[in-house]
């Protein structure tokens, strides 16, 4: 779908669903928390930082951070934003590829299941790491294009929505590309509850998980 395709899709599903999850794109709501549990912990403790979450829809991933930092969120579907500013976010309608932030004003950036959606991916990516500060982290996770679950999916899915997907080691040359250092990946196999972590090497992290998460450290001149 084009991008006003999916502002359509995701602004339909804010106006049905309002707050809750079943307005992001997940199996269920439990492989929703499932991955959004495994994928913060795996981030590692967050306390006094400042934090986006690019592509937040209505807020829900990044919640649980509010508490302890300032977040930002950033949707082209201004329904989505309502409901995010009501979780405590600072939220703006902007577009991925051309953020109004200055270079390295955040500690970390998230950007959970948007990249999938974009055709302009490694715009999406370089905007990111730009907002990246110094030792800073960026954390992007989607779709396991090696998922062999996946490949099954894609033939009978008829809106198309799993085209875009991505393997480990492309998304791994894009973050060092950006001066990214320090890359792990995070395995998710839904619909299964346990997750893997390493360096996106082994043949059963790659052809078995559904999803996965990369992130890492941007480097300090």
């Amino acid at each position: 779908m084009s991008s006003s395709n999916w502002k359509q899709y995701f602004d339909k599903k804010a106006e049905v669903h309002g707050a809750s999850v079943k307005s992001s794109d997940y199996f269920d709501d439990e492989s929703f928390f499932m991955q959004r549990d495994n994928t913060l912990r795996w981030l590692g403790e967050s306390k006094g930082k400042v934090i986006l979450d690019a592509g937040c829809g209505v807020g829900a991933f990044s919640e649980p951070l509010v508490k302890q930092n300032t977040v930002y969120g950033v949707d082209f579907s201004e329904k989505s934003l309502e409901f995010a500013a009501g979780r405590g976010l600072q939220t703006s309608a902007d577009d991925l590829t051309a953020l109004h932030f200055e270079a390295g004003k955040f500690d970390v950036v998230l950007c959970i299941g948007v990249i999938q959606l974009i055709e302009q991916y490694k715009s999406v990516i370089g905007e990111l790491a730009r907002v990246t500060k110094p030792g800073g982290t960026l954390l992007i996770q989607t779709l396991n294009k090696g998922s062999l679950q996946r490949k099954v999916l894609r033939l009978f899915e008829k809106s198309k929505k799993f085209d875009k997907m991505y393997a480990m080691d492309e998304l791994k040359k894009v973050f060092e590309a950006h001066g990214f250092e320090q890359i792990q990946f995070l395995n998710i196999y839904h619909p299964f509850k346990f997750v893997t972590t390493g360096d996106g090497q082994g043949l059963f992290s790659n052809t078995l998980s559904t999803s996965f998460a990369i992130k890492g450290r941007k480097k300090i001149d």
